[in-house]
């Protein structure tokens, strides 16, 4: 099975000045497309997904030893439900995928290291385009 994730941004921070760009405030501004297949089938499409909340908890999660990540349950501060917007629930050596709207149901299960491996990819991808997109500083968010 393959997963692939990949991300757009829909929105901009040239209507805001360089100091509005810094206030913790705007940083749900930062959003876009994320897209998961797995094994080339939409799983998840959501064109509002707040991508730099995501990136921070990815983030946070990642710093963690393997051994110690346990679940990572992303809840976006956009929503006020239970569910997670985005989880991965261990049991084992394996993962399962879950999002809050999938676009068709998929068998989601992976080996957790190959989990892992995606989501550092994505977090190694989205940071460094979240700054240049947006003309931010990661660690003022930290």
């Amino acid at each position: 099975m393959k997963l692939s994730i990949n991300f757009e941004f829909n929105s901009d921070f040239n209507h805001l000045s360089s100091r509005e760009r810094r206030q913790f405030a705007n940083f749900l501004l930062v959003e876009g497309l994320l897209e998961i297949k797995i094994d080339g089938i939409a799983y998840f499409y959501e064109e509002g997904c707040p991508l730099l909340e995501l990136y921070l908890q990815l983030e946070r999660w990642l710093r963690k030893p393997f051994s110690k990540r346990g679940d990572f349950l992303y809840h976006t501060l956009e929503l006020d439900g239970e569910e997670p917007y985005l989880a991965i629930l261990h049991f084992q050596d394996f993962a399962r995928l879950r999002v809050i709207w999938p676009e068709t149901e998929l068998y989601n299960v992976f080996h957790a290291t190959y989990l892992h491996k995606k989501l550092e990819e994505l977090r190694d991808r989205l940071g460094p385009v979240i700054e240049q997109h947006y003309h931010l500083k990661l660690r003022h968010f930290r």
